[in-house]
C-alpha cells in the first residue's frame, strides 16, 4: 500500500502516528524512499523503506467511524484468558503484537476482566497499559481528540462494562 504525506498510520510496534515526509537517500545500492513517521505517544520518528512497508506491518489508522465497532468490543462479553500466566501472557503478547485495533480492544478488555477476577503479573499490566495506550493513541488519532481524553473514555467504558458482567 502506498501512503501519502500527511496519511494517519500505525505502525504494529510502535503505535499510531503519520507519514511527516518523505525521504530519499543515498545508499550503496542505489536512491531508497523512505517513509518518515511522527509517532507522539512514544515520541519518535520512524524511518520505514517505502517497499518494505508492507512487510514491516504498516497500515492505515482506523476510520472515526469504526469507533463504535472498538467501544462494543470494550464493552463486549470477555474471553477467559489462560490461568497458566506464561501461556496467558504468550496469548496476549501476540494479539498486542499485530497491531491490529481490535486484537488492542480484546486485550484490554480481557485482561481488565481478568484483573477483576484473578492474579495479573508484572507483565500483564504492563500489556494491559501497553495495549490501552496504543488503543486510546489510535481512538485520538481517528477522532481528532487527545489521548487524555480517550483513555478516559476506555477506562469509563471498561468500568461500566465489568460492573455489568456477572461474577
Amino acid at each position: 500500500m502506498r501512503f501519502s504525506v500527511g496519511d494517519k498510520v500505525v505502525h504494529p510496534h510502535h503505535g499510531p502516528g503519520w507519514i511527516a515526509g518523505i525521504e530519499h537517500r543515498e545508499l550503496l545500492d542505489g536512491t531508497k524512499r523512505y517513509y518518515v513517521i511522527e509517532i507522539p505517544g512514544q515520541g519518535l520518528t520512524v524511518h520505514i523503506p517505502v517497499g518494505k512497508a508492507d512487510k514491516v506491518g504498516l497500515r492505515p489508522a482506523m476510520s472515526q467511524s469504526r469507533l463504535p465497532q472498538v467501544l462494543r468490543m470494550l464493552r463486549g462479553r470477555p474471553r477467559p484468558l489462560p490461568e497458566d500466566f506464561r501461556e496467558r501472557q504468550e496469548q496476549v503478547g501476540a494479539k498486542l503484537s499485530t497491531g491490529r485495533v481490535m486484537q488492542l480492544a480484546r486485550v484490554v478488555r480481557d485482561l481488565t476482566w481478568h484483573r477483576e477476577r484473578a492474579h495479573l503479573t508484572r507483565t500483564d499490566y504492563d500489556r494491559l497499559r501497553q495495549g490501552s495506550d496504543r488503543l486510546a493513541a489510535e481512538m485520538a488519532l481517528a477522532s481528532g481528540d487527545n489521548v487524555s481524553d480517550a483513555s478516559k473514555l476506555i477506562r469509563a467504558t471498561m468500568t461500566a462494562a465489568v460492573a455489568g458482567l456477572p461474577a
